[in-house]
């Protein structure tokens, strides 16, 4: 397990540096000058250069590259200026409500997924079967955003049952409750579909399997067989969930600016409105550094679960 650990880990790297480079390189070709927030409108040619000189801008693009990395290594993201703060303590606030709304909607989404999953694989061509296909098939087909705005619209601005957005962490464990609801419900959507979809899939097609058959000629209880069956079927469903993880904590754009939670998302689609371009590169790099790490560590779980990932592998 160790020496997969250290293998994926080994794979990571490179791609986070290929990450960085593209980040890098595209907020480069970006129009607009990095110095404009510093120096007056009127600025002469002069003092423009002078403000280039000092920002580096003028170095060549190998040399800016690997200055901005271990700035970026040491934490240090740059200084939003529309902001007026630090842009890596913007993205520890942001990525913090995100990794609440994103962990409650992952448990909620895959824990459903896996259960309707699971129910509608055991009872292949039934009624439930069928109802679970339907409902899976609807949540893949309605975009989130427009679940979000339903959801605003009668439980907020109708029943006024839950806060229309916001995180109310401050207000106490209820308050923060309800405004978790609307948000959780819309982004736990998708996942939970993808994950009953895979989940059924991956159950059908284990059951059809002939060791299935050998597990209860030997007189297992149909209790063993089915987690036999389920521990086999499960390496899709964590692939999948990894994915879907890594886009929750990614930072959902128009959830999150439709419900107003201050997490990455909202963040980012401010930041590309007012064109801070260097909240923008921070906040990209942490996303992508976010799917490599979780599909990291879903990867070493895989191995943990799935022997023949192991084998595969070693």
């Amino acid at each position: 397990m160790l020496r997969l650990a250290a293998r994926r880990v080994g794979l990571a790297v490179p791609i986070l540096v290929g990450v960085s480079i593209i980040v890098f390189l595209l907020m480069t070709i970006l129009p607009g000058n990095a110095e404009a927030g510093l120096v007056p409108e009127d600025a002469t040619p002069a003092q423009r250069a002078a403000i280039r000189d000092s920002l580096g801008l003028n170095d060549p693009l190998p040399v800016r590259y690997v200055a901005w990395l271990v700035e970026a290594l040491r934490g240090d993201l740059g200084y939003s200026l529309q902001r007026r703060r630090e842009v890596a303590d913007l993205l520890v606030q942001a990525w913090g409500n995100t990794f609440v709304l994103a962990a409650v909607s992952a448990v909620l989404g895959i824990t459903l997924g896996l259960l309707l999953g699971y129910v509608a694989g055991t009872r292949r061509g039934t009624l439930v079967d069928r109802v679970v296909s339907i409902v899976s098939l609807a949540g893949l087909s309605v975009p989130s955003f427009f679940v979000a705005i339903i959801l605003l619209s009668i439980f907020a601005g109708g029943l006024k049952m839950f806060p229309s957005g916001g995180a109310t962490f401050d207000e106490g464990p209820i308050a923060a409750i309800r405004s978790l609801v609307l948000p959780v419900a819309s982004g736990s959507l998708i996942t939970m579909a993808i994950t009953a979809r895979v989940t059924r899939a991956g159950i059908v097609d284990v059951l059809s399997a002939d060791f299935v058959e050998t597990l209860r000629a030997k007189g297992l209880s149909e209790l063993e067989v089915r987690t036999h069956v389920l521990r086999n079927a499960i390496s899709p469903v964590l692939t999948t969930s990894g994915v879907q993880i890594g886009a929750l904590l990614g930072g959902s754009v128009l959830v999150e600016t439709i419900f107003r939670w201050p997490g990455m998302g909202q963040l980012l689609y401010t930041a590309i409105s007012s064109r801070d371009l260097v909240v923008v590169q921070g906040a990209t790099l942490v996303i992508a550094l976010t799917f490599v790490i979780i599909n990291l560590m879903v990867d070493i779980l895989q191995a943990a679960v799935d022997p023949r990932v192991r084998g595969a592998v070693a």
